[in-house]
């Protein structure tokens, strides 16, 4: 990758990245906060009338809980990341921040791919190929402007 492409995907990339990430903690914290409500509400219907319904409904809004608070600080770094690519690509001394965030992001986007893949839900697999494709775009973008600057500072 050149380094004129490196700049421009930087700041493009960034940029979605930046909106993704705002939307995806929005979206983390929902998940959160309604899997909190739902496992408070059906608990408290009186609907659930024995340990095992109990022990299922635990069960299943832990686990919507939980993915919600991976959701959202996977988009938080993704935010991150946009912010610092957006910045490496007008200023590439600045570019530390975006490799190592890059790096973060990719493997989080591979833990989703395994997460997805554990489900066995094609669907949502099939979804989470764009996101690490985005990540090692954006990495391989960070990474060509960190070996750059190796090269100007040597």
């Amino acid at each position: 990758m050149s380094i004129q492409n490196a700049k421009s995907t930087l700041k493009i990339l960034g940029i979605l990245s930046i909106i993704l990430g705002v939307f995806g903690v929005i979206m983390g914290i929902g998940l959160v906060a309604g899997g909190g409500l739902f496992g408070a509400n059906t608990l408290m219907s009186g609907k659930v009338t024995t340990a095992d319904g109990a022990e299922t409904v635990s069960l299943v809004t832990g686990m919507v809980m939980a993915m919600g608070i991976f959701s959202a600080v996977s988009a938080l770094v993704d935010f991150l990341l946009g912010i610092f690519s957006v910045r490496a690509s007008n200023d590439f001394s600045k570019i530390n921040p975006a490799y190592i965030l890059s790096i973060v992001a990719l493997a989080l986007s591979v833990i989703s791919l395994f997460l997805n893949f554990a489900e066995f839900n094609l669907s949502t697999l099939i979804s989470a190929i764009p996101s690490i494709v985005f990540s090692v775009v954006l990495f391989l973008a960070a990474k060509t402007v960190k070996e750059e600057n190796a090269h100007h500072h040597a």
